[in-house]
């Protein structure tokens, strides 16, 4: 009797310890195998996150420090690493860090090499020359996460970099064309007339790109409004962008693109001038800061560009001391801005989602169109840069 006894309490006891097992085992699919929750994949719109420590190292390398645009970037990334911190408990550390000169490239290349041996849980990024920094980026080996920022680290080797928070250069040529078609409509008749873009190059990713979204946009605001157009000049961004819908002698609107020999302020404003001599021309668009500069500085002669119905209107790319004047005076009636205070921002969210081992993506950090109107708006000023 005393033998059934004891089977039967261990096989109680075996019993008990398999309900147990079972239950524990229950929610197995949200919990890794330490118990804690599985990090949400791709969160960089969101900075509370399941953090993975209490404190993080991170070390930011940009292409400068001391001008106005990276302050503007600092600023944005100090905000909102003190708002991860205060959303998730925890403590970041940070070096951010750059040139005094964007010209500096062996500089930028020792100041990546410290960032990698101080061992951080995520390096942020914004490469002056590619090249230069390739041996050490593949150094990294993916040990630790890198994410691209401003315009990121373009030709890095496959998988070294896991995003980039970035301007998306054609959503900006098309915020210029969208706004400047906006205050020219009205002016497109039944007689031609035409458009002008100035572009420092043909061969820049991010030069291009803003030139092509600023010509498709305008091709498809045309055609809504049952215009035909010609788009003519650089090979390039003739054969890139959207088909022309007429030929020059019979379309309501030509476009034409172009583009200097070399990237000058000075060959720029040549190009510009002769957009602003032909006397159909209603608007121009310098895609860039230098080229922007180029159209200002061929109006200086010529006196032709302006805020009135009567006059060419001008829009830019960029801020910088020359175009804030001109969009201040009327000379030039807007330009489109990227956000640095909104890539500062993002960068954090990238880092410490990566930091975390969450997926992380390309982001867009935005950019905005300002006039004389908006120019001294809190939202506006902080974006402007010199």
């Amino acid at each position: 009797m005393k033998t059934l006894k004891k089977v039967l309490a261990v096989m109680l006891a075996v019993l008990m310890v398999l309900s147990l097992a079972a239950c524990s085992s229950g929610s197995g699919d949200d919990k890794t195998s330490s118990g804690t929750e599985k990090p949400a994949e791709n969160q960089t719109g969101d900075n509370s996150t399941t953090p993975s420590k209490d404190t993080y190292k991170f070390e930011v390398v940009s292409k400068g420090f001391q001008s106005t645009y990276w302050q503007a970037v600092y600023k944005g990334f100090q905000a909102e690493i003190e708002k991860i911190q205060s959303d998730n408990g925890v403590t970041i550390e940070y070096n951010f860090v750059g040139p005094d000169s964007e010209t500096d490239i062996a500089v930028q290349v020792q100041e990546f090499e410290s960032a990698v041996n101080a061992q951080p849980d995520a390096i942020g990024l914004a490469a002056l020359d590619v090249d230069a920094l390739n041996d050490n980026i593949e150094a990294v080996n993916g040990k630790t996460p890198i994410i691209g920022f401003d315009s990121g680290v373009p030709n890095a080797p496959a998988g070294a970099v896991l995003a980039n928070a970035s301007t998306d250069n054609y959503a900006a040529g098309q915020l210029a064309a969208e706004n400047l078609y906006e205050k020219i409509k009205d002016r497109i008749g039944d007689t031609q007339v035409r458009i002008g873009e100035v572009n420092q190059d043909a061969t820049s990713e991010s030069i291009t790109n803003r030139g092509l979204g600023f010509i498709d946009k305008m091709v498809e605001l045309l055609t809504a409004d049952s215009k035909t157009v010609c788009v003519t000049g650089n090979d390039k961004y003739v054969g890139d962008s959207a088909d022309s819908t007429a030929d020059e002698a019979s379309a309501n609107v030509i476009i034409e693109v172009r583009v200097p020999a070399q990237t000058t302020t000075e060959l720029c404003a040549t190009e510009a001038g002769v957009i602003l001599d032909e006397e159909d021309t209603i608007a121009i668009f310098g895609s860039n800061q230098v080229a922007a500069e180029g159209v200002v500085t061929a109006n200086e002669t010529r006196n032709v560009c302006g805020s009135e119905d009567t006059q060419i209107i001008a829009v830019g790319f960029d801020s910088g001391s020359v175009l804030k004047a001109a969009v201040s005076a009327g000379t030039m009636y807007g330009a489109v801005t990227q956000a640095p205070v909104s890539i500062g921002s993002v960068l954090a969210d990238l880092m410490y989602a990566a930091a975390n081992g969450e997926t992380v993506k390309d982001t867009d950090t935005g950019c905005q169109f300002y006039t004389a109107e908006n120019i001294t708006s809190e939202e506006i000023a902080q974006n402007l840069y010199d």
